[in-house]
């Protein structure tokens, strides 16, 4: 499909896809672990903090179900560990060791991309497009 004939969802979808991809390939440049486009979002989420797996599931844009798969599979993998909360209801949920640095060598391979983003398109254009997306939308 040629550019031209897009409709700006389409546009905005296209250069995610394309941005995702380019993290990916990185990623696994530098690391053997895999971390699939949801588990990195849920890895954020959580990075730096201790919240519990309840509070996760609700400030995701993941149904409550799969999360709990998510945080399972980041489990096995080494990458969060699930500890008891406050009450024997509640379980928190916080990054290991590992799961805390890559996430820091995650947001170090997106701000170089950005970087790049920033240098092609220019400081303008980029301030303009980082405006844009920051706003409230459809309200």
């Amino acid at each position: 499909m040629e550019h031209e004939q897009l409709d700006l969802f389409e546009l905005i979808s296209e250069c995610y896809s394309s941005i995702r991809k380019k993290i990916e390939e990185k990623w696994s440049e530098i690391s053997d672990i895999t971390i699939s486009n949801s588990e990195w979002y849920i890895m954020m989420k959580i990075y730096k903090k201790q919240p519990t797996i309840s509070s996760v599931t609700k400030n995701v844009r993941i149904s409550r179900q799969a999360t709990h798969k998510f945080i399972k599979k980041l489990e096995s993998k080494g990458l969060v560990e699930i500890l008891p909360g406050n009450n024997n209801r509640d379980k928190c949920i916080q990054l290991t060791n590992i799961g805390e640095l890559c996430v820091e060598k995650y947001i170090v391979l997106k701000k170089d991309l950005e970087m790049k983003i920033q240098e092609k398109i220019g400081n303008e254009k980029y301030t303009i497009i980082k405006e844009i997306l920051q706003s409230e939308w459809g309200n």
